[in-house]
């Protein structure tokens, strides 16, 4: 075999093996081809709860209309924009990984929420979705 041929041959060999340990990664949740299995949705704010002591204040639920029969924990990601009078509230981000399981979430009336972390508590503060600047309504559990 001739130089040149056997240079083509490792090259390629190695090709291959470069093609399949990204795709292995890619099928199990890491590397470039991780992406391929993950759904992402925007969904808009519909509602916020805020859990009573002894709960961290620094956390709310923002729900979003779900249809789904369940989602994952960690599921679903929101940020948001403080001032001293209102908490606006971006589009919760839904990403779905259709490779790794989980244990489901189970919703009620059509809501699955996204925990949102504050950096003061809530009070007398509006809570606003920042899209339309419409106010959402606070429900205390």
């Amino acid at each position: 075999m001739s130089i040149t041929r056997r240079r083509l041959v490792a090259a390629a060999a190695a090709l291959a093996c470069v093609t399949v340990c990204a795709a292995a990664a890619g099928f199990r949740g890491i590397g470039p081809l991780a992406r391929l299995s993950v759904t992402e949705m925007r969904l808009e704010p519909q509602i916020v709860t805020v859990m009573n002591p002894p709960a961290d204040p620094l956390e709310v639920l923002v729900g979003v209309t779900w249809r789904e029969e369940g989602y994952c924990a960690g599921q679903f990601e929101v940020r948001a924009t403080e001032t001293p009078t209102e908490v606006r509230v971006g589009t919760v981000v839904s990403r779905d990984d259709s490779a790794l399981s989980c244990a489901g979430i189970g919703t009620v009336d059509n809501l699955a929420w996204a925990e949102l972390q504050i950096a003061a508590p809530l009070g007398t503060r509006a809570v606003v979705r920042g899209s339309d600047g419409s106010v959402l309504p606070i429900r205390y559990r």
